[in-house]
């Protein structure tokens, strides 16, 4: 490399790691504090109104929910604790209510998921009325159609009727009705098992003078973005589903959504243009965000339409995934029962296979298409999902075992077995870079020599490759080899539920989250916080003194210039690592000790001199013999 490539290096480095703190500083930090602040005040703000409402709601149950005076959306609480229409629901899984005012689902929390890493804080709230901060909910009705006019047969406002002391639970279904009037009406029974699936089974009768004509629908709606997003490219979150033709897998973004709501309101697309649209038999469609899923399975042998769409209202954007079955007859006297599902919960892997395959330990029930897809695989899913079938089977076989840290040990295992699958790859990789070591001093010979004509360097330090037969380009296989391996982890730490708050050895209690710990307070020892920007952890440390010890075995440049660069590098890769998923960092840093360990004893083998070597000299004041 000429001085000029060498400066053009240089410049481009030190302008990288400018726009990458500047951004850090001006942007992330701010906004990341920001964020924090904005969900301090609201959780103050909703125990305020909690505190506030606690006093009306129990002087006038029976009052309607309605906005506060500010004209904001009220509270979850203020609205379950003014409605007392409901039916109670009650699982080892979830717990919440299902409002009698339009048949929703529309009240339901997760009891296995905690907000935070903190056991007692409060459970993951997936479903909350519509007409609150978060809404979102799910209902299903029926269309009637007379002649060429269709109209609504029961709708998100009907009100049906239940048992007193009707509590839906695993081993007690509940059955509601609707009166629509003029001879018509529907008995609905709704199932749950003992996981996340809701069954509901509509029997709708016609006692009128005349036959009907029917069709099914169903809505999975969401009133503005969910609490404590985090918009994350890495991770899919919007509408979501499998349907049309072939149960292609369809998605979008609550971003393209916002989007599309905002087009709609400025006139580029028409009002009843649609995200997405297509037709086909069964499938499934919904609203995802991180780790959770609120989906509808219709019957998988009904014809459906299903869309995506989105508007404007009140300021906050409406998100629904909805979908319209078949006309069907009820004739005079007779009767139709129809029967679809509906899914709302976590995405735990094992889980979503289940009812996809059908049957078995879910309870029942037709396979659902591609169900496992609710999880963003990525567009590289042949390595995810390896990768990820890897970690849990070692999760799975570690917590047999009793071990409470069982991932963390699961990512370690992993490691071992794809260095060993990549060994022979690398072998002779690791066999050039030592002999390229053992090198050096005849190329710096040839340096010194030829130090005033560049080319003539150049060419005796190739013919001196030729001689020796190495190849200086085979050292970058094993970086090329766990680019994606690299990609693979991090995408499975990111969006899979299963590592969601799982802890490892000692202050690492989240592998998806980045090491909680600092420098700039002594990793907690100093009584005062950091900034987010300046959160540099231990275990990020540790990555960055395994990869100097790495490159301390390496051959390197001869360029003092680019030998310079390369000895910053640990420490620009050990604040870039810091803001990752803890569980990455330990899988890089367990990756570099076994690569140290591989490529010290090739080196030896190959009878070349380590730094590790040296160090031993001058300490013990002797030569380690080389293995044979």
């Amino acid at each position: 490399m000429g001085p000029n490539e060498t400066r053009n290096v240089i410049l481009a480095i030190v302008l990288s790691i400018g726009i990458m703190l500047g951004f850090e500083f001006l942007y992330n930090g701010p906004n990341r504090e920001r964020i924090a602040e904005q969900q301090r005040a609201q959780a103050e703000q909703q125990q305020q109104q909690e505190r506030e409402a606690a006093p009306s709601a129990a002087a006038d149950a029976s009052a309607p929910a309605v906005a506060p005076a500010t004209g904001g959306p009220v509270t979850r609480e203020q609205a379950l604790s003014a409605s007392t229409a409901r039916v109670a629901i009650d699982t080892q899984e979830v717990d919440g209510s299902i409002s009698l005012e339009g048949a929703r689902i529309d009240d339901l929390s997760l009891r296995q998921y905690r907000q935070t890493i903190d056991p007692t804080s409060p459970e993951v709230t997936l479903l909350s009325p519509i007409n609150t901060e978060f809404g979102h909910d799910a209902f299903f009705g029926w269309e009637a159609q007379s002649g060429d006019a269709t109209s609504t047969l029961s709708d998100s406002r009907s009100q049906w009727t239940a048992a007193e002391g009707s509590r839906l639970t695993p081993t007690t279904p509940v059955t509601l009705t609707f009166n629509a009037g003029d001879g018509r009406a529907i008995e609905r029974t709704i199932a749950v098992d003992e996981h996340f699936m809701f069954t509901i089974t509509d029997t709708v009768r016609n006692t009128s003078g005349a036959p009907i004509q029917v069709r099914p629908f169903g809505t999975v709606r969401r009133d503005g973005l969910p609490d404590h997003y985090r918009n994350q490219p890495i991770v899919h979150q919007g509408l979501i589903g499998a349907f049309g033709p072939n149960n292609t897998r369809h998605q979008t973004t609550f971003k393209d959504a916002d989007k599309h709501a905002r087009d709609r309101v400025r006139g580029r697309v028409g009002e009843d243009e649609r995200i997405d649209e297509a037709q086909g038999t069964g499938g499934w469609l919904g609203v995802t965000e991180h780790y959770w899923l609120a989906a509808i399975i219709p019957d998988q042998s009904e014809r459906v339409s299903v869309y995506f769409d989105s508007n404007t209202e009140d300021g906050r954007n409406d998100y629904r995934a909805a979908y319209r079955g078949n006309w069907r007859e009820v004739p005079v006297g007779g009767e139709i029962t129809y029967t679809q599902r509906f899914f709302a919960g976590a995405k735990r892997y094992e889980l979503l296979r289940a009812y996809e395959r059908g049957g078995d330990e879910t309870g029942g029930g037709a396979a659902i298409p591609r169900f496992d897809d609710a999880i963003d695989w990525g567009n590289f899913w042949f390595l995810t999902r390896p990768f990820f079938a890897m970690l849990h089977y070692f999760g799975q076989v570690f917590a047999s075992w009793g071990i409470v840290f069982n991932f963390g040990l699961a990512i370690l295992a992993s490691t071992v077995v794809i260095k060993a699958l990549m060994f022979p790859l690398v072998y002779q990789s690791f066999k050039a870079m030592a002999k390229m070591r053992g090198l050096q001093p005849k190329m710096k010979e040839v340096q010194e020599r030829y130090a005033a004509d560049k080319q003539r360097q150049q060419q005796e330090i190739l013919k001196l490759y030729q001689t020796e037969k190495i190849n200086p380009v085979a050292g970058c296989v094993p970086i090329l080899l766990q680019i994606p391996v690299f990609f693979a982890l991090y995408k499975t730490l990111t969006v899979t539920i299963e590592m969601r708050h799982e802890p490892f050895v000692g202050w690492i209690h989240d592998l998806s989250a980045q090491d909680p710990t600092s420098l700039f307070n002594l990793f907690g020892l100093l009584p005062y916080s950091v900034p987010a920007f300046l959160m540099i952890g231990l275990w990020p440390i540790f990555y960055g003194i395994s990869m100097m010890a790495l490159q301390a075995l390496s051959p390197p440049p001869t360029d003092p210039v680019q030998a310079q660069i390369f000895r910053f590098l640990p420490i620009l890769f050990t604040v870039m690592f810091a803001a990752f998923p803890a569980g990455l960092v330990i899988y890089w840093t367990w990756s570099n000790t076994l690569s140290i360990l591989q490529q010290y004893v090739i080196m030896r083998r190959q009878g070349v001199e380590t730094q590790l070597d040296k160090f031993l000299a001058k300490r013990f004041g002797r030569e380690p013999t080389a293995t044979s």
